[in-house]
Order: C-alpha cells, then sequence, then structure tokens
C-alpha cells in the first residue's frame, strides 16, 4: 500500500505535512538516496530481516526496528531475500522556524537527530494501525482523530529517541546483533541468563543494560519479540492460535490472549481483520 496525501496538522505550533503512508513488503533494495531539506522519514519493521545502510555505516532491520532518516541523510535498505522486510513508513516534512524555542522539545528531538535507529519502546504500531484505520474509514470526527493520532505518533517517536542516541550505541556495539539474534530466533524460551551470557554481565547489570539501550528491560523485550512472532504466524501461517501460543513460548492459551490483547489492544480476531484490510490494500 502507498497512500499519498497533503495532510497538514500542528504540533508544538510548527505545521508538519504528511506527505506520504506507505505498508508492505520490500523484496528488492532500495538504492542509496537522501531527502531534502525539513523532510523525514520514519520507518517501522513489523516483519522479515534485512540491512539498513545510512552514513556509510550498517544497521540490522528485525521486526521492532525504527529508524528515522532525515534531510541530507544518504540511506538504503537491503531486504533478505529468503524473508524480506515488512515495513511501515511515514514520510512528512516542517515549515521552516529558525530557531525552534524550546518549548517545542519534540521538534527540537527531530531537528537535532536527522538520523536515528533502535528498537521501538512505545508501542508504536498501536498508533500506525489507528492511523491506518482513519484513512480506511472515514467517520464522524475523522479530522480531529487523524490529528491525535499523527501527534501522539510522533510523541512517540521521540519519546523512543530520547532513550537512545546513535553515539551512545558504542557501549553495546559488540554485543548488540547477538542480543537482538536471541531475542529473534529464541524468543521461546529466552531467559534473562541467557543474555547475561551475552554481555558477561550480572543480571542487575544486563537488565540496566537493557534498560539504557532498548528503554526497557528483558521481560518487555522478549514479549515484543513473541508478540512480533505471533504476528507472523497470524498472517502468514496456517498454525491454529493454540499452535501459535505454544510456538511463541505461552504454557496456556488464555496467557497467550490477555498477552496479545494487552500488547496490540485488539483481540486476535480484530487483529487478523485489520492486517486482512491492509494486506488487500498492498495487492
Amino acid at each position: 500500500m502507498e497512500l499519498k496525501i497533503n495532510y497538514p496538522f500542528t504540533l508544538e505550533n510548527q505545521k508538519i505535512h504528511i506527505l506520504m503512508i506507505t505498508h508492505g513488503t520490500i523484496a528488492k533494495s532500495i538504492p542509496k538516496h537522501s531527502h531534502s531539506k525539513n523532510s523525514y522519514e520514519v520507518h517501522y519493521i513489523f516483519g522479515g530481516r534485512g540491512t539498513l545502510v545510512a552514513l556509510d555505516k550498517t544497521y540490522a532491520l528485525s521486526p521492532g526496528t525504527l529508524f528515522v532518516t532525515g534531510p541530507g541523510v544518504e540511506h538504503a535498505q537491503n531486504p533478505d531475500t529468503a524473508n524480506p522486510i515488512q515495513e511501515d513508513c511515514l514520510y512528512f516534512y516542517m515549515d521552516d522556524q529558525n530557531p525552534v524555542p524550546k518549548s517545542a522539545p519534540i521538534i527540537n528531538i527531530l531537528r537535532t537527530h536527522p538520523f536515528w535507529y533502535g528498537q521501538d519502546t512505545q508501542n508504536i504500531v498501536h498508533t500506525i494501525q489507528l492511523i491506518h484505520e482513519e484513512l480506511a474509514i472515514h467517520k464522524i470526527g475523522h479530522g480531529i482523530s487523524l490529528n491525535a493520532c499523527f501527534q501522539r505518533y510522533l510523541v512517540q517517536l521521540a519519546r523512543n529517541m530520547v532513550t537512545m542516541i546513535p553515539q551512545e550505541k558504542a557501549e553495546i556495539g559488540p554485543v548488540q546483533l547477538k542480543i537482538e539474534d536471541a531475542f529473534l530466533y529464541r524468543y521461546k524460551d529466552l531467559t534473562l541468563d541467557d543474555i547475561c551470557d551475552i554481555t558477561g554481565m550480572c543480571r542487575r547489570q544486563t537488565q540496566r543494560l537493557l534498560e539504557k539501550y532498548y528503554g526497557y528491560g528483558f521481560q518487555k523485550k522478549r514479549t515484543a519479540a513473541r508478540m512480533a512472532a505471533a504476528s507472523a504466524f497470524l498472517i502468514h501461517s496456517s498454525l491454529s492460535v493454540d499452535e501459535i501460543a505454544e510456538s511463541v513460548g505461552y504454557s496456556s492459551l488464555s496467557s497467550f490472549l490477555q498477552a496479545f490483547k494487552g500488547y496490540y489492544h485488539m483481540t486476535i480476531k480484530e487483529y487478523r481483520e485489520f492486517m486482512g484490510v491492509c494486506m488487500q490494500k498492498t495487492q
């Protein structure tokens, strides 16, 4: 799905224009490119694997990855041919406003961080789903609701960004991919002690490391990994809900259903219906 719009709204007295929203699979490499002045793309990876090349550095892309490419930031994306990237992307630009007042912290974060890469810790996928719903069906109060959704989206983005800026990642760099691979592939029975083995730290130090660089501790990060896997199973497999619950590490169906609704803010049925609509739009 690629939806080109020109939807303006205001945040912290700054006029922002949403120009395009996309949802779907990236099966072919996207060549290196950059955006013009005041223009930004926000990318959320909800499935698949691949790599991002930005500012001559390479970053892993996997479910839950969130990154921002702003003005002048050269970047390219390369999907895994066997498991291509599935991405939600929002493209927008901001009107000129110099200088930006200190009373506009969210705008300042975007202005001062034209590139950011990390893991979503704010459940931004829920807001993305709400945006798609509002754009699909125009109900009463559509404009008010859409404004609120876009404002919430940028608030959640800023909250993600303040937890970890690129310079801080040097401390975790040597073990980052091992940690993320553990959550990506071993989510079913992964323990905090397993992560301790990777970091070479005690449980308390490892928890602090996860909280510093990902914004939350082991339990929440493992839940995010399990929910990303559950989403992929629901969309791309014929497994029953009971089988999915067992596959992602839940001992009972009820505990899985409770965790799923708590994470995605919708039931399995509602989620399947929502994703079904989104997938139809990409065809």
